[in-house]
């Protein structure tokens, strides 16, 4: 992330917005966590924001930290994991039975894939038979390994 200036002007009154950086409550779906938090806070009319940017990588320390606190799979390690099957992000999500884009918000970090999620892809990382099992069922052809 590049970094931002320490005062820009609010859009909201035209006063000075200072960059703010604190450890806050970010909630994700149910879940809260603490992480830090960096926006602008305008000192006339006391209005947040953010600038472009700025909300993805508050998303991503979150899910880090959801991440560590629940020992689940960092977003490398489940692209590599996809990598190795030869699928797209769209065929993985089709494998896996989950929502459009579920597995780019993984991948980019700005969203934890959910514990029961997390042991699916654990199973089929050791046992990749598990993997041809569920193409199979969804109609996804893996090309990164012989069935």
């Amino acid at each position: 992330m590049k970094a931002h200036e320490a005062t820009i002007q609010c859009s909201i009154c035209g006063g000075e917005a200072r960059l703010v950086s604190q450890e806050r409550e970010i909630r994700l779906g149910r879940r809260a966590v603490m992480a830090l938090d960096e926006f602008y806070r305008c000192g006339s009319c006391e209005e947040e924001f953010y600038l472009p940017g700025m909300m993805d990588a508050v998303l991503r320390r979150a899910t880090a930290r959801i991440r560590a606190e629940d020992g689940l799979l960092a977003p490398e390690q489940v692209k590599a994991l996809r990598a190795r099957l030869g699928l797209t992000q769209p065929e993985f999500e089709q494998l896996l039975g989950v929502g459009k884009n579920t597995c780019v918000r993984w991948e980019r970090g700005t969203i934890p894939q959910s514990a029961a999620t997390d042991s699916l892809l654990r199973l089929i990382d050791r046992f990749p038979e598990n993997a041809d099992f569920l193409g199979e069922l969804h109609g996804v052809e893996l090309r990164g390994r012989a069935a």
